[in-house]
């Protein structure tokens, strides 16, 4: 009888324990420590991502909160892919540049900075085909650099034509939008050198 037993409580603590191997192995490595940026970034005014909360409530059934947890859990080994995301054709509008930056955001999980002045500031965006999530945030920050750019001037109170600076830190997942006619001060007020940032 103590054999027999034996074998059904040996295969529960090894299926407990390849369970556990398998837990360790694929949960990915800490992230390494993310440096500071080189400037105070109190000043500026940062997107806030899109988020859904799926999470039960509170008086949700023991089984609904153990569904919950195995599916987050999975999720976040999962990740998510900015290629999932599809915007479908539209022409050309005014757009709010905190508004688009937020689901830039939301698309690519880079974190954007700004001045008041750009976040109250509009684009003519549109795409003339479906794009995928990188494509669509690409095609964004290129009319930002380049296309009908209203900004809001903070200093005179009147909107004028500028074309906006986007400024990578990589490390930090971060990108500082600015007037382009701020962005050298900008860099040479807090001793910036960026390689791969255009600035007059």
């Amino acid at each position: 009888m103590r054999a027999a037993f034996k074998y059904p409580v040996f295969g529960i603590l090894a299926l407990f324990v390849a369970l556990a191997g398998v837990l360790f192995f694929a949960m990915p490595p800490a992230p390494k420590p993310v440096p500071p940026l080189p400037f105070d970034e109190k000043v500026f005014i940062s997107t806030t991502p899109f988020s859904v909360n799926l999470a039960p409530p509170k008086n949700a059934p023991f089984y609904s909160r153990i569904l919950f947890f195995a599916f987050d859990k999975w999720q976040k080994l999962r990740g998510t892919s900015a290629s999932t995301w599809s915007f479908p054709a539209g022409g050309k509008m005014a757009c709010g540049v905190q508004g688009l930056l937020n689901q830039c955001a939301s698309v690519s999980g880079t974190r954007y900075l700004m001045p008041l002045g750009v976040t109250v500031s509009s684009v003519q965006f549109g795409n003339t085909n479906t794009l995928n999530g990188p494509q669509w945030v690409a095609a964004f920050e290129k009319e930002l650099q380049t296309g009908d750019v209203q900004y809001w001037d903070p200093q005179t109170k009147r909107t004028r034509p500028e074309h906006f600076t986007l400024l990578r830190f990589p490390a930090q997942k971060t990108v500082v939008v600015l007037p382009e006619s701020d962005a050298a001060d900008f860099l040479r007020t807090n001793g910036i050198h960026l390689l791969d940032t255009k600035v007059k």
